[in-house]
């Protein structure tokens, strides 16, 4: 005679089968369309060459999965940002962006058009960018980092430096502070725009990554004097660190990183990060990053969610301390 309580415990594990069968097929079937990936900055830059290596090497290995690229610069990044929050949050959006939107935008705008903390779902850190402060030689002949600040010292308030990122403007108030020196900030939109004016002596000095300056460097048009990150870029280790010219601890960098839409399946975050870190944090990967003049950042969702509380905080305390206005 068959135990009741066996049939029925066999009916419910039964049914309870049937109901995650979807759920196991939504799961194994993602991506089920292209993923959009809305890019922060202009194409044909560093990131842009970064992005679509990630995302072509992708290919490579899984060759049904394909990929959306859209440009949303400006705003620095405020405008990509907002786009991705208003597309539906089903695993196929994300936002590659960085610090700027995720870090430091909240304490130089007054409102934002988005949360960073609740609209976005971490993915995965990409690469970090150092900042390089550099000067047209013709315009500004100084040769090292002490120079230029004791020739901005003679000349308080005639000189300027420019950017279009939000951590080089950031790194160049700093270095105003802790030098105590006077210089006058010109924001830029593009950094075509900047290197163009730096290139062509209408501005003293410029913080900038290393991919839109190292070429003129190259060329003698213009002179790195330093970089701003804690230890010297691959891409030019001749040029030493704004640390090691006389300013301890000196450590202003930007990373790029992935975001999905807050709501989307957690899933796909995790399986996303997989495979991006699966194509960069290889000797190959890591050999293209430095070759754009970046430095690899590999890291998890969890490493991403981190990395954007304390630099949160501790671009907060940067921004007051330069004593900047929120726009």
């Amino acid at each position: 005679m068959s135990n009741p309580w066996v049939i029925r415990r066999r009916a419910a594990l039964a049914v309870l089968g049937s109901s995650l069968l979807p759920v196991a097929r939504a799961q194994a079937a993602w991506p089920s369309r292209p993923l959009q990936m809305v890019v922060a900055y202009a194409g044909g830059g560093a990131i842009d060459g970064m992005v679509r290596y990630a995302t072509e090497k992708i290919r490579e290995r899984h060759p049904a999965m394909h990929f959306v690229i859209e440009y949303r610069p400006g705003a620095s990044g405020n405008i990509a940002a907002d786009a991705v929050v208003r597309l539906a949050g089903d695993g196929h959006q994300f936002l590659v962006s960085g610090s700027s939107t995720h870090a430091a935008n909240a304490s130089l705008f007054k409102r934002l058009p988005f949360d960073p903390d609740k609209d976005f779902l971490p993915v995965t850190t990409l690469a970090q960018v150092p900042y390089f402060l550099v000067v047209n030689p013709a315009r500004v002949p100084v040769t090292s980092l002490q120079d230029f600040i004791a020739l901005a010292r003679a000349r308080p308030g005639q000189f300027s430096f420019g950017s279009s990122a939000v951590t080089g403007r950031l790194a160049g108030e700093l270095l105003k502070q802790r030098a105590g020196i006077d210089m006058t900030f010109v924001p830029y939109k593009t950094l075509g725009q900047v290197v163009s004016d730096v290139v062509g002596g209408h501005l003293d000095a410029a913080f900038g990554d290393p991919l839109g300056y190292l070429p003129h460097v190259r060329s003698g048009r213009l002179r790195a004097l330093a970089v701003s990150s804690a230890q010297r870029v691959g891409s030019a280790l001749e040029v030493p660190t704004i640390a090691e010219s006389g300013y301890a601890d000196f450590d202003v960098t930007a990373w790029l990183a992935i975001w999905g839409r807050a709501g989307s399946p957690p899933e796909s975050a995790e399986r996303l990060s997989s495979l991006v870190n699966g194509v960069l944090d290889t000797p190959e990967g890591r050999q293209f990053i430095a070759s754009i003049g970046l430095v690899p950042m590999p890291g998890s969702p969890a490493q991403l969610a981190a990395l954007q509380r304390r630099d949160t905080a501790a671009l907060a305390r940067l921004v007051r301390a330069a004593g900047i206005t929120p726009e």
